[in-house]
């Protein structure tokens, strides 16, 4: 997360999750990483499309937040999309 609106839109949280996917990938060898995010954070979903996950599925009023109860929903990226990003990128 980064909390200070002043650092958004300057590619940081991009920046952040490429290096977060290589280490998975790359170093770790890791053959899926997964994440869940609430339905009501846009930005963030839209930063996770931006990257290479895909929505896989949502857990329905999974959470209950701001006096309601929201869904979740689970991104993924399996290693073979992260090559076909990282080598369509070179």
């Amino acid at each position: 997360m980064i909390g200070d609106k002043s650092y958004w839109n300057q590619g940081y949280g991009t920046e952040a999750l490429r290096l977060l996917l290589r280490v998975g990938f790359e170093t770790l060898n890791l053959h899926r990483i997964f994440l869940r995010v609430y339905e009501t954070n846009p930005r963030a979903i839209r930063a996770y499309e931006k990257a290479g996950f895909v929505q896989e599925g949502r857990q329905r009023q999974a959470e209950f937040k701001d006096g309601r109860y929201i869904d979740v929903l689970v991104m993924s990226m399996l290693v073979a999309e992260y090559d076909t990003l990282v080598h369509s990128n070179v």
